[in-house]
């Protein structure tokens, strides 16, 4: 693999599932980024409530996506790459908003994470720091600063290889649930707190609308085990490893965020909580062992390193699998030697600086991302309906039954539907406004203008509204997917029994 010959470079296939649920240890942020905030307008038992009824529809979503992913296993870019096969037949720009979107969800999720680091760093150690300037009318500090450091060690990490950065999660993924293991056991038992339902209310600071709001708000954080997607093509066993991570991270993230709030919330009281809405674990921690607020302090600097870690490396695969299909910049279709898409990392990194610039507090960062994020999960799930339609005869390693289109087509009128009350109603949360939503669309519109690029400007093809979608795969994808299907019917789990994970036999013909 060298620099100079593009056409050798390939996404270095060294990943195991093992890899892939370390890259989605981004769920513990959720409860660090949301839950103090959300508590100013919701109730413990309302928060906990919408996080697992969302954690159940995440494991829905997940087993739709793992067949899709099994059925493109060289296509970089998770969901939003779906989206494009899925929607190139009707109405191609439509997948370069998915995938904008799904890049914009994901990436600005980095700055997100990195403020509320800058901002737990500056409270547990620079109190006292004078440090403050304003740019564009948005005040910064010291926080932001370290923010920035956070998105550079980050990147470094990605950018020389992706089992490197597996491998920090892991270490920082092992660290973070024995530390939530161990505060939540002593919020129920520590003599020192005193755990109480009492301490847990339903509250909600409005109407339904509120409640819809906060679905879409956290949407990010609860639908998050489909990251694992996205790094597909780098698994040793595409379709197995995909699944299996996906699965398991969907099942751990359930546990998660019904568990972990309840014995905090219980213990501290909502209180508490929502007054240090990023540093309340290390709260906890100095209540229930004294003078350990630090333990705590690393807990939640370890969950969004591994955050950041991990988002820098989807949104990069998601820009990179966008100018693999032709629907963005075709500088950006570039693997350098290590084996990742450097200059995609590169471009979300300063994509996250000025975000960060622009609009600073994390909520808000939420608010201009999540409209991305849920386009891109709402056309990925469509697109689920539309291949089953349009390539039926497509080999299919992981075969969901039919059972699961009305299911899917629930799923989609759902997430419409907490994406128009959030999109309409974002001063609900008391975080952001209008401005927050423009930056969203005025990303999501400018990726249709990349688009007519792409294809007028570098490719010199004429603009298509409608794009050619082959019913059967070709060439290499075609090779790919026999291997997937090979390694499928070779599994020594196999059973007589029809599986939904096993080929059925017309598939196998068909091969």
């Amino acid at each position: 693999m060298t620099e100079n010959s593009m056409g050798d470079r390939r996404l270095a296939k060294k990943l195991t599932w093992r890899d892939g649920m370390a890259m989605a240890l981004t769920l513990p942020v959720g409860l660090f980024v949301t839950f103090g905030y959300l508590l100013g307008v919701v109730g413990a038992w309302t928060a906990i409530t919408i996080w697992f009824i969302g954690a159940v529809i995440s494991f829905l979503q997940c087993q739709v996506f793992a067949e899709m992913a099994a059925m493109f296993p060289r296509d970089s870019g998770g969901v939003a790459r779906y989206a494009i096969e899925g929607w190139k037949k009707y109405f191609a720009p439509l997948g370069a908003v998915a995938a904008f979107g799904y890049w914009l969800g994901w990436s600005l999720s980095i700055s997100m994470a990195s403020v509320v680091f800058g901002e737990l760093i500056e409270a547990t150690w620079f109190q006292d720091n004078t440090v403050a300037f304003s740019i564009f009318g948005n005040q910064l500090g010291l926080e932001h600063l370290f923010a920035l450091g956070a998105m550079l060690f980050a990147w470094a990490f990605n950018y020389f290889g992706l089992k490197f950065g597996a491998t920090v999660n892991k270490v920082l993924g092992l660290l973070v649930i024995a530390g939530l293991a161990v505060i939540t056991v002593a919020c129920l038992v520590s003599p020192s707190i005193h755990w109480s339902t009492a301490n847990l209310s339903w509250s909600v600071a409005g109407d339904w609308r509120t409640v819809a709001v906060v679905f879409y708000v956290t949407a990010w954080t609860i639908y998050a085990g489909e990251i694992v997607a996205s790094f597909a093509p780098e698994y040793k066993d595409t379709a197995r490893d995909t699944s299996k991570a996906m699965s398991r991270i969907s099942l751990f993230m359930i546990v998660l965020f019904v568990v972990v709030p309840v014995a905090l919330a219980g213990g501290l009281g909502e209180g508490v909580v929502r007054d240090n809405p990023v540093n309340y674990v290390a709260v906890a921690f100095d209540q229930a062992f004294g003078g350990a607020a630090w333990i705590g302090t690393i807990v939640i600097a370890s969950a969004l390193l591994i955050s950041i870690i991990s988002t820098t490396a989807d949104g990069g695969r998601a820009l990179f699998g966008l100018a693999q299909e032709g629907m963005t910049i075709k500088q950006l279709d570039w693997v350098n030697r290590w084996g990742v898409p450097g200059r995609s990392l590169t471009l979300d990194v300063l994509l996250n600086a000025t975000v960060m610039v622009l609009v600073g507090h994390p909520v808000s960062i939420l608010l201009a991302s999540n409209l991305g994020y849920l386009l891109a999960i709402i056309l990925g799930l469509a697109a689920f309906i539309l291949l089953r339609k349009d390539r039926p005869n497509w080999p299919r390693p992981i075969r969901r039954s039919n059972a699961w289109i009305p299911v899917v087509a629930v799923l989609v009128v759902f997430n419409v539907f907490i994406t128009v009350i959030g999109v309409l109603n974002p001063e609900l949360l008391g975080y952001g406004g209008a401005r927050e939503s423009l930056v969203a669309v005025a990303v999501l519109l400018f990726s249709v203008v990349l688009y007519a690029y792409r294809r007028v400007v570098q490719d010199k093809l004429p603009m298509l509204w409608r794009l050619p979608a082959p019913a059967m795969p070709q060439g290499a994808d075609a090779l790919a997917l026999e291997h997937e299907m090979k390694q499928m019917r070779s599994s020594p789990t196999r059973s007589t029994n029809r599986d939904p994970m096993t080929p059925t036999e017309p598939e196998k013909e068909r091969l």
